[in-house]
């Protein structure tokens, strides 16, 4: 349950993406704190996902590789994901979300794998990229809070603020072991057309590796 977050603003010309930083094992228990935010700066792109985070990096280094551009990324993704799933044995599922600047237009696309991972739950058929719309959030917060969505019109503090209160909530979001999914800090992307800047813009100070996390905001 990942926290990942996307905005793509026409009106900014500008995509925000918000990650959380916990990766941990199947029982909850954190095994690191890193980003899981690629950036691609030479294309003013960037990749992130959720599920496996072995296959989230392997498929996203061999996406870029294949590519010499995001347009030629999103172009290729369907054909060539599924290959280097077999090729590297990628079997635990995971999806990708790729963000970028796609004919001019600030865009979002979603493509999962096979094994039943799909976040957005649109019963998408795996291996098949499709445009995701404007905003993509997820975990949605439904189960612990009434929550206002940032909308892509806002202004762009607003996004930001809307972005972290976002994933305070997703944090309050218990897995079946009542435990948080959503922990370590909160990261933010700014992807432009000539700059990605990256912040650290929340903090959960108590979560320790080795430790599962709690669903304290």
């Amino acid at each position: 349950m990942t926290a990942n977050n996307l905005i793509a603003s026409k009106k900014h010309n500008c995509i925000w993406i918000a990650t959380d930083a916990a990766s941990y094992y199947d029982n909850g228990v954190v095994a690191e704190f890193k980003s899981k935010v690629h950036a691609i700066p030479e294309w003013s792109a960037a990749i992130t996902g959720r599920g496996n985070s072995f296959g989230l990096d392997t498929a996203t280094r061999e996406l870029t590789r294949r590519s010499s551009s995001f347009d030629e990324l999103v172009s290729i993704a369907s054909r060539e994901l599924p290959l280097i799933v077999e090729e590297f044995r990628l079997y635990r599922p995971f999806e990708l979300n790729l963000a970028g600047f796609f004919c001019g237009r600030p865009m979002i696309f979603f493509i999962r794998t096979a094994g039943g991972h799909d976040s957005i739950e649109w019963g998408s058929a795996p291996n098949l990229l499709l445009p995701a719309g404007p905003t993509l959030f997820g975990p949605w917060p439904g189960d612990v809070a009434t929550c206002v969505a940032p909308d892509p019109d806002d202004a762009p503090e607003d996004i930001v603020n809307g972005l972290r209160e976002l994933m305070k909530l997703q944090r309050q979001v218990a897995a079946e072991d009542g435990y948080s999914r959503v922990g370590g800090y909160a990261e933010l992307t700014t992807v432009s057309p000539d700059n990605i800047e990256t912040q650290v813009f929340h903090h959960w100070p108590d979560d320790q590796i080795g430790q599962p996390m709690t669903t304290e905001r």
